[in-house]
């Protein structure tokens, strides 16, 4: 058996002996708050154990506060995950509320243009230097809030610079998600955790997990070892 490491999502563990984890992602309007509250009671009810929630733009991003705070009203504590692509700002704001956020190495900083660059090495670091500045705050966000991290990459978002360099393949995908590792590794972030997760989404919206093509379960997962200091909920 492949030995893993023990990674902490809000109250719950995966990784390191522990169970195969159910996660599921809802289809609602996320500023529908009862929506999305509804619906993910429903995923809960159905054997989710994490609930993922897209927050494409900050005001999504500071409406997991009210979503969170009602489920907690009605009995229910499952961990949240914030799925970000393309806006940094909303990911630094759903880490100070959800237990996990989702980032996507190919558009969480690079803008994809479908255009072939070639780049010299020194080019090449210019741009894992950019990488470093703009995502170092969201890093520093979850170690000081215990919130978990997914760096969750696929084929059909790669960079033009990943692209460029590796093409679509296996070991491009594998590079995307490890730039955004090192950054975090080398940031005094050593108490972190790497783990592969197996990916569900939500399916039809009837709360029933389905397996989640479009991520391919290459993911990896960040867990800082301080303790949680969200403010509410």
């Amino acid at each position: 058996m492949l030995k893993t490491l023990e990674v902490k999502i809000g109250d719950l563990y995966l990784g390191a002996g522990h169970p195969i984890r159910v996660q599921t992602m809802t289809t609602t309007d996320t500023m529908d708050t009862i929506a999305t509250v509804e619906q993910s009671i429903r995923c809960i009810e159905a054997g989710a154990e994490l609930v993922r929630i897209t927050a494409p733009s900050k005001k999504e991003a500071e409406n997991l506060l009210n979503i969170k705070n009602e489920l907690h009203r009605r009995g229910y504590k499952t961990p949240l995950v914030a799925d970000i692509h393309f806006t940094p700002n909303a990911a630094e704001i759903a880490a100070r509320i959800v237990e996990k956020v989702r980032v996507n190495p190919g558009n969480y900083v690079d803008k994809k243009k479908f255009e072939l660059i070639e780049y010299t090495d020194a080019e090449y670091n210019e741009e894992i230097d950019r990488i470093r500045q703009r995502f170092t705050p969201l890093v520093k966000i979850c170690k000081e809030y215990g919130t978990a991290m997914r760096i969750g990459t696929n084929h059909g978002s790669l960079s033009d610079r990943i692209m460029s360099r590796y093409g679509d393949t296996p070991i491009g995908m594998v590079e995307s998600a490890m730039e955004f590792l090192r950054v975090a590794r080398g940031r005094e972030l050593s108490q972190y955790s790497a783990q592969h997760e197996v990916q569900q989404s939500a399916g039809d919206g009837t709360g029933l997990p389905s397996a989640d093509p479009s991520d391919g379960g290459r993911v990896w997962d960040l867990l800082p070892a301080a303790p949680r200091r969200h403010g509410s909920g």
